[in-house]
């Protein structure tokens, strides 16, 4: 799994914080590396259907609290964005039948095979939430060319399959769509607001490519790197190229690390019993000062302060509940 990872450019320490989010080519070259790694030709398959019940934040809570089918499709197809950047969902007609669809919008330079797969397991649980766990499909869709070991997710699915179609697909009647809930999604606290969904995502005002940036910035600080040339190459951009984009939406690359490091370091500070030496220096920092004079300029204190400051009022706020 660490060489995984390391091939892909991810950190692994990504794993003990999944509100980061991770950048889609990364993404799909872990899922490919992984099924090779293993060489296990189901592998996406399984692992889309392990994540479909508890995995997507308040994304996939949003549109599996939705009342009927037809509206929880179209809650997520609304709000793709808030979850993932580089990919479009939607409802689309098919004769007397509907397809939900998700497609990339752009070639990868890595195969998307397994990252297919995984994207299937997921939609269908969300059906299965409206129509029942033992409910199929007539056929589902998939993005990739039909292969020699493809009879293993036919196999899996118990479903039939339509390869080389233009993106991953399930479909449904109109009927389907207006069935109301019959399976309590797992994992759901309680009603979900589109605001709470926003909420979810890393600068969620900023636009893009601003938001998506620095949510690489962010992902890379959990190993301590904050160099503009590792985020320009996870984002398939030169340096120069990100620069520009950012100063086109009044951003600097400056600008944005600073505010990813000020998130993180408060976070940490707050959650953690890390030593501020050891923040700072996973923060990228080389020494103590330079760290504690940059948390001066964002919280107006020092970062030793701003932790017995949090701690008192988590205290007081234990005490006030016992009274």
């Amino acid at each position: 799994m660490q060489r995984t990872f390391e091939a892909v450019g991810v950190p692994q320490a990504v794993i003990e914080a999944p509100h980061i989010p991770i950048p889609l080519r990364a993404m799909i070259a872990l899922h490919d590396r992984a099924a090779h790694c293993l060489g296990d030709r189901t592998f996406g398959l399984e692992l889309g259907q392990t994540m479909a019940a508890t995995a997507y934040g308040r994304w996939r809570e949003y549109g599996a609290l939705a009342p009927d089918l037809g509206t929880a499709i179209r809650r997520l197809c609304n709000t793709l964005s808030m979850h993932q950047t580089g990919a479009h969902l939607s409802l689309l007609p098919m004769g007397d039948r509907y397809v939900w669809r998700y497609w990339l919008v752009r070639r990868f330079d890595v195969d998307v095979q397994t990252h297919a797969d995984h994207v299937l397991g997921p939609m269908l649980l969300l059906c299965q939430h409206y129509l029942g766990l033992g409910w199929k499909p007539e056929f589902v869709e998939l993005s990739y060319r039909r292969d020699p070991d493809a009879g293993l997710i036919e196999e899996r699915l118990q479903i039939p399959v339509r390869f080389e179609q233009p993106g991953v697909g399930v479909v449904l009647k109109p009927a389907d769509l207006l069935q109301r809930q019959r399976v309590a999604p797992a994992g759901c606290a309680g009603a979900v607001t589109l605001r709470e969904v926003v909420a979810d995502v890393v600068l969620a005002d900023a636009p893009e490519p601003a938001r998506s940036i620095a949510a690489v910035v962010t992902l890379r600080l959990l190993d301590g790197r904050a160099d503009i040339d590792g985020v320009a190459q996870m984002t398939d951009l030169s340096v120069q190229s990100l620069q520009r984009r950012l100063r086109e939406k009044g951003y600097t690359y400056r600008e944005i690390v600073n505010q990813a490091r000020h998130r993180r370091a408060e976070a940490l500070l707050r959650e953690t019993e890390m030593s501020v030496l050891d923040i700072a220096l996973s923060l990228g920092y080389e020494d103590h000062p330079n760290f504690s004079r940059a948390f001066r300029r964002w919280a107006g204190c020092a970062p030793s302060t701003y932790r017995n400051t949090m701690r008192e009022a988590a205290l007081s706020g234990v005490r006030a509940k016992r009274k």
